[in-house]
């Protein structure tokens, strides 16, 4: 990778850095495993199931968060 490369993240990704959320603290909170956590947030082609992005919006509501599925993904 050269110096203007860039880690392409997706909105849900992009998301979490804004707001300071981890992807250690989603694997620890959301029962998702590591890998589904990492392409969550860096692979813009991966799009989840709909019990999985169920999951992550009700566990970030249930911690405060005002978001819905349409905040990251179509």
């Amino acid at each position: 990778m050269g110096v203007f490369d860039f880690k392409r993240r997706t909105k849900l990704g992009k998301w979490m850095d804004r707001n300071r959320v981890s992807q250690e603290w989603m694997i620890k909170n959301i029962p998702l495993n590591r890998k589904t956590i990492y392409n969550l947030c860096n692979d813009i082609d991966h799009e989840p199931i709909e019990t999985t992005q169920l999951k992550i919006i009700s566990k970030l509501r249930r911690v405060g968060y005002d978001v819905k599925i349409d905040d990251f993904w179509d």
